[in-house]
């Protein structure tokens, strides 16, 4: 064949794509297919003009002495490859590489850096494609008939100094889209992932427009263990190198524990290990350090460089400063539960997923799919719990479990992944009753760095990085459900320190989330995995006791300090600062009130019932407060009633709720309890309270004598005490006792009386009360006109005070009022809309209030056709409250047009 050529040549290497995976799958047969491939590969090259240098398993080494035949040998081999039949179906992808240069002759073969340039681009190539470099373009610039180059950027190469320029051959035949090329300093560097990323896409555009518009050098992803930084990152760099391309590195640092070691790492991802070319002359090949080696190497490029979980290195702010501000064309983009605080940094704190909603968008029924699917949250559960078990989907019989499984999770993209992982043999709703059980356990994704495998293990990566009294810290926030202040984290955990400080550190390292409150001050809570995690070390720790004792202790004074104002002129303050705590107040109620709470325990429990109480009964969450209630009653039934006041108002509490929810002989036997407690303590104050409930339960016994005796009682207990908020409310009751014995004058006389004194004590939810008591007793003792007069002046403010249970009244009062006006249907309306809230709010209507309505409903629904009675009343049961609202009010002409069909019932009125 004669000598091999020398001069500028072309070099060209080949291999095989997944060659051990072919020969695994084709057994015996990947002999034959071997064949046929060097077979085709030879018949190509030899028609070109190459030269055969080495054939060694599936590679072949192949010079050309014109680059554009060579470039034409890759191309015709690989359009060859593309159209053979090959066995089993299974083709052979090729990856080919070329470079030109000068390679030195050595017996009978060739050696220099050009051929290792040439073997290192064609490890680039994916298979299907042809890539050459900046020299081989150059000679064949031109010379291409059909086929065309694509500019894939510069390319680091391992092994080799500098960058390389390189290019892709395409054309008719062969594969027109391949992966990024696998060089260093480049987005196939970065780690691959199998799944398209989930409900990232604002946070991707707002990373790479930092970098892109507003011309940031350091952005630091943060946010705790499992939100998917990494993950946001490595599609960032995709992002940015797609649309800018430049060297790019991924930088790896979850072993690393000290600046050395991290520049070291720098080094070693950027190629710079053992190069030495470059660097600094005055320092020695001994001398120099990894962090020498790297910022020589990056001191003139221009490159992004993916720092990956910074945060178990204490000085790597210093590492990061110095790249900087060393390399000038060098951007930093970092993931850590902790931000850098440098001066050039910008800090992305990265959120969990957003969850689906509690209820559908139209407030009716269930939450649907399709629905549920628009959180990103269930769209990454479904698709990877479809990778385990092929045809799930969501559906109406898992949605509802799928969603709260999210909730439970937080939305952390790591939780979401490793639930899913367990759809191979659990269905979701099976899932979210092991959800406890599996935390700790290892995933079955061992491909997970180790830190991964459990979120266990996730979250203690940050947890070991605390200082010993952070840690303590850490654990004790766990008893907080909810979002808190910094006078509860002083409260509960921090009593000698500055609660600032201590959560400033927390939220650096990931491990606390914050945010502004409504007033301005920070905010601060576990999300859930992480509270269980911190809750799990509490209890190890022997420390759970303590704490949560300490955390009832607050729950009670926030819960006093807002329940003294429910009755007052701030009383939505007060709602809003309750409801902000609802979360904690029922943890402490939960642990407070176990079937196992005894001593200080216990009566802590007992002592948060008292103001919750009042804002239940308040706002008409009464299931809940008899939930609690019953809790309650159920300890005290084991342990024995024991004379205190504390024992009153739970015996209270419990016997008002029964009274709500319409069970009668509980609430009289509780409140009897109650009052005779009461008086053996001595306190008239309860007394008078108790005086005034058992006096509501003996009216719904329809004993109304017993009642009205009781209720006068109550007015002149609280006379005694000075207690005005109670002769207030006693008076707005006996209006009822008024009207059940049809003394239509002194019920209004009584609601006049307990509005002035109610008016005089600033306290709008009780002249709310008193007004609504007003109107009725004018219907019945002035007829409907001046009812009306009233009933409109107030009821829009008196339904924006949030009293589920007033607001219907204001509603059936309405329907009373119009009934009376003879406008039948629109009393249908109402009443249908008055039933329907109170089916939802668990709040049946007393007998006798039931009485007394369905007395002034009569005789109009008598003027109405059964049918259409009935068509009203169902379209008023889709209505909302503020709808109902409106349709009692109407035009204010309405009681002109419609003329009383006979005079209101004598009886009262609801």
């Amino acid at each position: 064949m004669g000598p091999l050529p020398v001069g500028t040549l072309t070099l060209l290497f080949s291999d095989i794509e997944g060659s051990t995976t072919l020969l695994t799958r084709l057994g015996p047969r990947w002999g034959e297919a071997l064949s046929e491939h060097r077979a085709i590969l030879r018949d190509a090259f030899v028609r070109h003009g190459g030269r055969e240098v080495g054939t060694e398993g599936d590679s072949f080494f192949v010079v050309f002495t014109s680059a554009p035949q060579a470039v034409a040998a890759a191309v015709a081999a690989q359009r060859a490859l593309g159209a053979h039949e090959w066995p089993d179906g299974r083709p052979l992808r090729v990856r080919i590489g070329l470079h030109t240069g000068q390679p030195e002759l050595h017996e009978d073969d060739y050696i220099g850096l050009d051929v290792h340039r040439a073997a290192r681009i064609m490890a680039t190539a994916h298979g299907g494609q042809v890539v050459m470099s900046q020299a081989t373009h150059t000679l064949v610039s031109g010379a291409l008939r059909d086929e065309t180059v694509r500019d894939l950027g510069w390319h680091r190469l391992k092994d080799l100094p500098q960058p390389e320029h390189l290019y892709e051959v395409v054309g008719p035949g062969m594969p027109a889209e391949h992966p990024p090329l696998r060089s260093l300093g480049v987005v196939a560097n970065l780690p691959g992932y199998p799944t398209e990323l989930v409900g990232r896409d604002a946070d991707l555009r707002a990373v790479v427009a930092a970098f892109e518009t507003d011309g940031a050098r350091l952005v630091t992803v943060t946010g705790p263990g499992g939100t998917g930084k990494t993950r946001l990152s490595v599609a960032v760099a995709t992002e940015l190198h797609t649309r800018s391309p430049r060297d790019v590195y991924f930088v790896p640092l979850q072993t690393s524990d000290r600046a050395e070691l991290m520049w070291a790492a720098i080094g070693e991802a950027v190629g710079s290990v053992g190069s030495v070319g470059s660097v600094d002359s005055a320092v020695g090949p001994a001398e120099q350090t990894p962090e020498h080696r790297a910022l020589a190497f990056l001191r003139e490029r221009s490159a992004l460089i993916v720092l990956d979980n910074l945060e178990q290195i204490t000085d790597a702010h210093h590492v990061v400063a110095g790249l900087l501000g060393a390399a000038p064309r060098v951007a930093v983009l970092a993931t850590s539960r902790r931000p850098l605080h440098l001066a050039e940094e910008w800090q992305y704190p990265l959120s969990a997923l957003p969850l689906p909603p509690r209820r559908p968008r139209d407030g009716q029924g269930t939450l649907a799919p399709d629905e549920a699917e628009q959180s990103p949250a269930v769209k990454l559960f479904v698709e990877r719990a479809r990778m385990v078990r092929p045809g799930f989907a969501l559906s109406e019989d898992n949605v509802g479990a799928i969603a709260e499984l999210c909730r439970r999770l937080d939305g952390l993209p790591l939780a979401i992944e490793l639930a899913a992982a367990r759809s191979r043999l659990l269905g979701p709703r099976a899932l979210l009753a092991h959800l406890d059980s599996w935390f700790g356990e290892a995933t079955p994704a061992a491909d997970r760095p180790e830190r991964q495998r459990t979120l266990a293990a996730t979250i203690s990566w940050s947890y070991d990085m605390l200082t010993d009294e952070e840690r303590r810290v850490f654990r004790q926030l766990s008893v907080f459900a909810g979002p808190v202040g910094m006078d509860a984290v002083h409260a509960v955990v921090a009593q000698d320190r500055d609660p600032l400080e201590v959560v400033s550190r927390l939220v650096d390292a990931s491990l606390l989330e914050a945010r502004e409150g409504p007033d301005g001050e920070p905010l601060v809570h576990l999300l859930e995995t992480i509270r269980w995690f911190a809750g799990e070390l509490l209890e190890r720790h022997g420390e759970s006791e303590a704490a949560r004792l300490r955390h009832a202790e607050w729950c009670i004074r926030v819960a006093h300090d807002s329940s003294s104002l429910l009755n007052g002129p701030r009383q939505m303050a007060a709602l809003d600062r309750i409801q902000a705590v609802i979360e904690d107040v029922r943890a402490a109620l939960d642990w407070t009130l176990s079937p196992d709470a005894t001593g200080d325990r216990f009566e802590r429990g007992l002592e948060l019932l008292q103001p919750m109480d009042r804002y239940w009964y308040r706002f008409g969450y009464v299931q809940e407060g008899r939930g609690w209630s019953d809790r309650a009653m159920a300890v005290l039934g084991r342990r024995g009633l024991e004379d205190s006041p504390h024992v009153v108002d739970a015996l209270h509490g419990h016997g008002v709720f029964a009274l709500q929810q319409n069970d009668v002989a509980t609430g009289a036997r509780t409140l009897e309890r109650a009052l005779g407690m009461a008086q053996r303590l001595g306190d008239v104050a309860r007394e008078a309270r108790e005086s005034n409930s058992l006096g509501i339960a003996r009216r719904e016994q329809g004993d109304v004598d017993a009642a009205h005796a009781l209720i006068e009682r109550s007015i002149e207990l609280a006379r005694r005490a000075g207690d005005t908020q109670r002769e207030a409310t006693a008076l707005s009751n006996l209006v009822h006792i008024h009207l059940d014995r049809g003394e239509y004058s002194a019920a209004v006389t009584a609601a006049l009386r307990a509005a002035a004194a109610d008016e005089a004590r600033q306290d709008p939810w009780g002249a709310a009360i008193d007004r609504t008591n007003l109107v009725n007793a004018l219907l019945h003792a002035e007829g409907p006109g001046p009812a009306l007069e009233k009933l409109v002046e107030f009821a829009p403010t008196t339904v924006g005070l949030g009293d589920i249970d007033l607001s219907i009244s204001v509603v059936e009062s309405f329907a009373a009022i119009r009934a009376a006006l003879g406008d039948g249907r629109r009393a249908a309306a109402l009443l249908g809309a008055a039933d329907r809230h109170r089916e939802s709010a668990g709040l049946p209507r007393p007998v006798p209030d039931a009485a007394l309505l369905d007395r002034c409903v009569a005789p109009a629904r008598a003027h109405v056709e059964p049918v259409e009675w009935d068509r009203a009343y169902a379209a008023g049961r889709e209505l909302t409250i503020d709808a109902a609202v409106a349709e009692g009010l109407g035009a204010a002409s309405d009681d002109g047009r419609h003329q009383s069909a006979e005079p209101p019932p004598e009886g009262g009125a609801s």
